[in-house]
């Protein structure tokens, strides 16, 4: 996280200088204004390219709107805008809205007063009714302060714990960080849904890494245009340590979301990542919730690829794989790969469990393989797991063995294959309560770690032991120096120099070390038994991540970053941690 102030420009003069925005269907440059249109299925918010922390801040931005009456154009702060609805303080946002509509229906002749509101926003749900609006702060009507067809400025700034908003220099209200703001709906046992929380919980450091900073800014145009002549922010800006990329951004190259990432590397040290695309439904557990019909997902959430060939710092345009564009029969979630060094094929698991394959590093792709069908019994409706959760064993007795770890309900489970991915058998299986997305390591001495997320943070991180290849688990323990038991992952290093100790092949351990924040790097140099080197490679806000090993040493790490606005790869030098460490 950074501690110096900056000023970093987003739109100048209409031009798009640091926006992450959608594409010319509903964002474009016209008569020197930066033109965002609406988007019916999920609003279509435009963010800058950049996220301050929790100090003082303030935001400009110049900004027309055509019409008042029925339009909703909203500025975001704080909070998010992607996360699954079964989390209610995920789900919103801090929105200030310039030109609430308070008629019921837009069908109806608007011609009554709008207002400015500020209030806690389900993203989903748009503000333009009656009964909506006590769950709002109301300051006034618009045409006080705003003229139709006309730019305005718009001035907020957060000192200490006041956040105050002006228009044209005028102050519209100065809020406390501890004033209640809207009632969020979120689950409370049989009473329904009523919840309610102050506007520091969501624009102030440290609820849940989800609501709190970094501090996502933008708009959001609801059910009319805006136009955006000028937009900057001055403040602290977070940025990870190590040098940083990103592969994937928000509303970009056809899809509003990328999620759930994982890499892998050829032998010529080309990079192949792959992600969930996801165009519009954000949610996990869309299917059940919003649609009636599995089909649709087929067409809102495709696989995507990119590649690099300089080691992560620039990424390829995407590719769609078509092999999992099929149908729900095909599904194209947790994608996870493992290369076969002695064939040169790739082959990618995707729910269900499924597996596709690839011999000219992903240019052309084989037919879906159905893996479960062939397994009896516990082993029906797995799913791949995430980020790294397969391997090809590369030491000891089962040298070349391809192994992927799969888990359900309650259970982590192995397949492997020795015949180079022909046939897959099942192997090793473990029943556990909230178990899930295993990450697996090969240890230097031919055993296999694997390492599921679990619920219970008191324990620690979860290590399952194989010492036959990944045949069966022959131990079970709790590592209580990791604080990473949510979704982590695992990967052994290639060999480096370490003073006093010779050539050492480190094992890592990465993930959030407190609630989806402060992306740490956790690095045992003797096979998993001690963690003594721990580093925070970004203070954000951090998701789902996926490791791989580079050479000399380094270690790329491919993450949900920023509220899930990029996935970001950082590449990381273990010797460097090591030794910062040391020297403390």
């Amino acid at each position: 996280m950074s501690t110096k102030k900056e000023k970093k420009v987003f739109i100048k003069n209409g031009e798009p200088v640091g926006v992450i925005a959608g594409d010319g269907n509903r964002c474009r440059h016209e008569g020197g204004a930066l033109v965002v249109l609406r988007d019916e299925r999920w609003g279509n918010p435009l963010f800058a390219d950049a996220s301050l922390d929790e100090s003082d801040f303030h935001i400009h931005a110049k900004i027309t709107l055509d019409r008042l009456a029925g339009t909703g154009v909203s500025m975001l702060l704080g909070g998010h805008y992607h996360y699954n609805w079964s989390r209610a303080q995920g789900n919103y946002t801090f929105r200030i809205c310039f030109d609430q509509d308070t008629r019921p229906s837009l069908k109806e002749k608007v011609d009554k007063d709008t207002y400015i509101v500020y209030g806690g926003a389900n993203p989903r749900k748009y503000w333009h009714s009656d009964e909506t609006m006590s769950e709002k702060q109301i300051f006034g009507s618009s045409r006080d302060y705003i003229e139709e067809g006309k730019p305005f400025d718009v001035d907020i700034f957060r000192q200490g714990n006041e956040l105050t908003l002006e228009i044209n220099k005028q102050k519209i209200f100065c809020i406390p960080f501890e004033e209640q703001i809207a009632p969020l709906a979120g689950r409370n046992g049989s009473n329904g849904y009523s919840m309610s929380v102050k506007l520091g919980d969501i624009i102030s450091a440290g609820r849940s890494g989800d609501t709190g900073w970094p501090i996502s800014i933008g708009f959001l145009p609801d059910y009319g245009t805006i136009k955006i002549h000028d937009f900057y922010a001055e403040g602290c800006f977070t940025a990870p340590v190590f040098p940083a990329s990103d592969a994937w951004k928000i509303n970009s190259e056809g899809y509003g979301i990328y999620r759930i990432p994982s890499v892998c590397m050829t032998p010529g040290g080309r990079l192949l990542a792959f992600s969930e695309a996801r165009r519009s439904f954000l949610s996990r557990g869309w299917e059940f919730h919003v649609n009636t019909g599995r089909e649709i997902l087929s067409a809102e959430l495709h696989c995507a690829m990119k590649s690099s060939d300089d080691g992560g710092r620039t990424w390829s345009e995407q590719t769609i794989i078509p092999q999992l564009e099929k149908g729900f029969t095909y599904e194209a979630r947790d994608p996870s790969p493992v290369y076969d060094h002695d064939t040169g094929e790739i082959f990618l698991f995707t729910r269900g469990p499924y597996v596709i394959s690839s011999k000219d590093d992903g240019k052309t792709w084989s037919e879906p393989r159905f893996l479960s069908g062939s397994f009896s019994g516990d082993w029906k409706d797995l799913t791949s797991g995430t980020g790294n959760s397969a391997i090809q064993f590369r030491l000891g007795k089962y040298k070349g063995r391809l192994i992927a770890a799969l888990y359900g309900r309650n259970v982590v489970c192995l397949i492997f294959s020795d015949d180079h991915g022909k046939t897959w058998q099942p192997g090793a299986y473990h029943v556990a309560d909230k178990n899930g997305e295993p990450s697996i390591a090969e240890l230097s001495d031919g055993r296999l770690i694997v390492s599921p997320r679990h619920r219970d943070e008191k324990l620690g991180r979860k290590f399952l032991i194989s010492e036959d290849g990944g045949e069966t688990f022959s131990e079970k323990r709790y590592e209580p120096a990791i604080p990473i038991y949510g979704q982590g992952e695992i990967v052994a290093c290639e060999p480096i120099e370490i003073a006093g100790k010779g050539k050492v092949r480190p094992i890592i351990c990465c993930g959030p070390a407190a609630d989806k924040t402060k992306l740490t790097v956790m690095v045992s140099l003797d096979d998993c038994k001690t963690w003594p080197i721990s580093q925070v490679i970004d203070e954000g806000s951090a998701a789902n991540l996926a490791l791989v090993a580079l050479p000399e040493g380094k270690v790329g790490v491919l993450y949900e970053a920023e509220k899930y606005h990029r996935l970001r790869f950082q590449r990381v030098d273990i010797a460097q941690v090591i030794n910062s460490v040391k020297k403390v």
